[in-house]
């Protein structure tokens, strides 16, 4: 759903000019899908002279714009728009580094010219990057090896394209600490922890250890004095909405995006994908567009309708894929919410910048002008000028409650650990999560048949039951 916020005459050059402060400023705002990022990026780049930075993976491929939710021409009202539609759907999403080096360079481009430069997205990873130093280490094995891209990589390390299973067994002979931090299903993050001993010789997991170092080295050298300058002054908002507002938001937007022709996109993308297949090409449906929310949803219906146009079945089909979008969509904002609580304020933090995040309050769209646009116009007018900037808990009773508590939230250090319910067949990095799963109804039921001798058992079991918390 786009917003419509009554419209403002921009700050002139000549003013921006006169207050210029001693860092170039920089706007960045994060949040989860459906909460108006594009919307205030928009408004605040009329009003101050600014240009558009894009920070949303899947709003970089080409084309699809009802799947990837991009603005329209109209909605983007004459503002340059950079990194949006980009690339190709035959190309992988760009990694961090890729991400940070093309951000910086057009950045610069922006200052120039005299404008302001509006970063905005859903892929919080990506402004985390942007952000923050010695963060990237997932990515640093590409350049170490002088190769141009990871399929060549991975054409030198044939085990990179090996199952998760075989990749993790490798890892943990080389790097047993960054085997024992991921899900063995976390295909992603186990091959670049792979990729960066294979191609540099060094361990992520010392990599890691050297920058914790480095950086607590930097901080004691201060001395308590003022923190170490930045390349660029950031002013960050967060647009937040309530829960249970957000889903209802989500859910009718999901409906909207079906009448505009969602269907008939993914159509598109499912005859884009089975010429490909056609031709004998082995398709990676892990990463890049098919996993767009939207697509592997639809998938079953497409299938269908291709191979029984006429089955009974497909109008189920169809509005399960509906709904499963809208549960996917729904918890997709979950994560990207979840991202900023226990990654970027920890950052923040940690850089002592947290002062320079704001939350906006976009739960009530009828008062999203005075709640998300104006006072996020007042605060970059206030950056601009070089202005003392208010408390970021006092701009409003949800930024005082959402961000004491999930500030209290991210300092809470939650207990590591690396358990298997064999029962089950789920892994936990968290002793909250284990002991979670192990008094869930599912695991109760699997542990069941163990208090009845002779009684099969659904799963297997490891010796040691007492990790399983049986009696």
């Amino acid at each position: 759903m786009r917003f419509t916020p009554h419209l403002y005459f921009p700050i002139s050059r000549f003013a921006l000019r006169c207050h210029r402060p001693v860092m170039d400023p920089l706007v960045v705002i994060y949040g989860s899908t459906g909460t108006g990022k594009s919307d205030l990026a928009v408004e605040l780049a009329t009003r101050f002279n600014g240009e558009i930075i894009n920070a949303d993976a899947m709003q970089m491929y080409r084309g699809l714009p009802i799947i990837t939710n991009k603005l329209t021409e109209a909605e983007q009202r004459g503002i340059t728009h950079h990194l949006l539609g980009n690339i190709g759907l035959e190309e992988e999403p760009w990694t961090v580094t890729h991400f940070k080096r093309e951000a910086t360079r057009i950045i610069a481009q922006i200052r120039s010219r005299g404008r302001l430069p509006i970063v905005v997205g859903g892929t919080s990873y990506y402004l985390d990057g942007l952000l923050f130093d010695d963060r990237l280490v997932e990515d640093q094995a590409l350049p170490e090896t002088g190769l141009l891209n990871r399929d060549d990589v991975a054409a030198k390390f044939p085990i990179l394209t090996a199952p998760a299973d075989v990749m993790l067994k490798k890892l943990r002979e080389v790097d047993p600490v960054m085997a024992d931090r991921w899900h063995p299903n976390d295909v992603r993050k186990i091959r670049n922890s792979l990729e960066i001993f294979l191609a540099t010789g060094r361990r992520a997991s010392d990599i890691y250890e050297e920058q914790r170092i480095r950086k607590e080295s930097k901080w004691a050298s201060d001395s308590g004095a003022a923190r170490a300058q930045s390349p660029w002054k950031a002013l960050m908002f967060w647009l937040y909405a309530k829960p249970d507002v957000l889903t209802d938001r989500l859910d009718k937007r999901v409906d909207k995006m079906v009448r505009n022709g969602l269907l008939g996109e993914t159509a598109e993308v499912f005859e884009y994908l089975q010429s490909r297949l056609a031709t004998g090409e082995v398709v990676d449906r892990t990463k890049g567009i098919w996993q767009s929310i939207g697509f592997k949803q639809f998938e079953p219906y497409l299938c269908a309708l291709k191979e029984t146009p006429e089955s009974p079945a497909l109008e189920k089909l169809r509005l399960t894929g509906i709904e499963d979008t809208k549960t996917a969509t729904r918890r997709y904002a979950k994560y990207q919410t979840r991202w900023i609580t226990m990654k970027t304020l920890f950052s923040l933090q940690e850089e002592k910048v947290l002062d320079r995040l704001f939350l906006l309050d976009s739960s009530d769209i009828e008062h999203w002008s005075e709640e998300v646009l104006d006072k996020g116009a007042e605060l970059t007018r206030k950056l601009l000028t070089d202005a003392d900037l208010p408390r970021a808990v006092d701009i409003s009773e949800t930024a005082r409650e959402v961000l004491t508590s999930k500030v209290e939230r991210s300092n809470r250090q939650e207990s590591k650990c690396h358990k298997t319910c064999e029962l089950c067949e789920k892994t936990f990095l968290t002793e909250g999560l284990w002991q979670k799963h192990v008094k869930s109804k599912r695991h109760r039921k699997a542990v069941e048949p163990r208090r009845f001798p002779g009684a099969p058992l659904p799963g297997r079991i490891k010796p040691d039951t007492a990790v399983l918390g049986l009696p």
